[in-house]
C-alpha cells in the first residue's frame, strides 16, 4: 500500500506591513524601557534628596521634594498611556506582554515611592520649627538599605537580572526589623520625655514612610521575576 506523503504546510512571507508593525513595536519596547528608567532615576533622586532634607532639617530642600513630585506623576501618566496604547495597537504576547503589563505595576510602585518620599520631606519641614531631636541612627541605616533595595530592583529590571532581584527580595528583613527597633526606641522615649513626643511622632512618621519605600522596592523586584521568568511570587507567604 502505498502512503500519500504527507501535505506541506506553507506559511506566508511577512507582508511588508506586518515587517513595518513589528519594527514599529520594537521601537515603542525601547522607548518604553528608556522611560521607565528615567522615571526610576528621577525616584531615586527624589528619595535620596528627600533623606538628606529630614536629617538635615533643610525646608528649602524639603520644598524642592514636594515640588518635584508632580514630574514624577507626569511620568507615571504618561509611561501609563504609552503601554495602553501598545496593548491596543499590537497586542503583545508571552513575554512582551509581561513586560508591558509589569511595567504598568512598576511605575504605580516607582509613583508611590515619590509620594513617600514627599512625606518625609514634609516630616522635615515640620521637624526644622520644633525643638532640636537627635534622629536615631537606626534610621540611617534603614534608609541606606530602603534606597539600595530601590537602586538594586531598578538594576534588575535594567539587566532582567532575576537573581538580582532575589537578592532584593532578601533585605526586606532588615529594613523591618530596624523599624521595629526605632519604633521601641521611640516608645521609650516619649514615655520618659513628655516634650519630645512631638517631633518623636515626626520621626516615626518618616521612618514609616522608609519602610514603605523598601516595601515598595520589594514590589518591583516580584514584578522583574514575574516579567523574566512568567513567575508570580507576590503574596507567596
Amino acid at each position: 500500500m502505498v502512503v500519500a506523503a504527507a501535505p506541506v504546510l506553507e506559511y506566508p512571507l511577512p507582508t511588508p506591513e506586518i515587517e513595518l508593525m513589528t519594527r514599529h513595536f520594537l521601537h515603542a519596547l525601547e522607548g518604553l524601557s528608556r522611560d521607565v528608567l528615567a522615571m526610576g532615576g528621577a525616584v531615586e533622586a527624589t528619595v535620596a534628596r528627600a533623606v538628606r532634607a529630614f536629617l538635615d532639617r533643610d525646608v528649602r530642600a524639603a520644598k524642592a521634594v514636594v515640588d518635584g513630585d508632580r514630574e514624577i506623576n507626569l511620568f507615571e501618566l504618561r509611561i501609563d498611556e504609552e503601554c495602553l496604547k501598545m496593548l491596543a495597537l499590537y497586542q503583545p504576547t508571552a513575554r512582551d506582554l509581561r513586560f508591558v503589563t509589569a511595567t504598568m505595576k512598576i511605575i504605580n510602585d516607582l509613583e508611590r515611592v515619590g509620594d513617600l518620599a514627599v512625606n518625609i520631606a514634609e516630616r522635615a519641614q515640620v521637624l526644622a520649627e520644633l525643638p532640636p531631636r537627635e534622629t536615631p541612627a537606626a534610621f540611617v541605616e534603614m534608609a541606606d538599605r530602603a534606597r539600595s533595595m530601590l537602586t538594586g530592583s531598578l538594576d534588575a529590571l535594567v539587566r532582567y537580572d532575576t537573581a538580582r532581584a532575589q537578592e532584593v527580595l532578601k533585605m526586606d528583613a532588615a529594613v523591618d526589623r530596624l523599624v521595629a527597633s526605632i519604633f521601641d526606641e521611640l516608645e521609650v522615649d516619649m514615655a520618659q520625655h513628655a516634650d519630645r513626643i512631638r517631633p518623636d511622632l515626626q520621626i516615626l512618621s518618616a521612618s514609616k514612610n522608609v519602610e514603605r519605600i523598601a516595601d515598595h522596592a520589594t514590589n518591583v523586584a516580584e514584578d522583574v521575576v514575574y516579567m523574566v521568568e512568567g513567575t508570580i511570587i507576590r503574596h507567596r507567604y
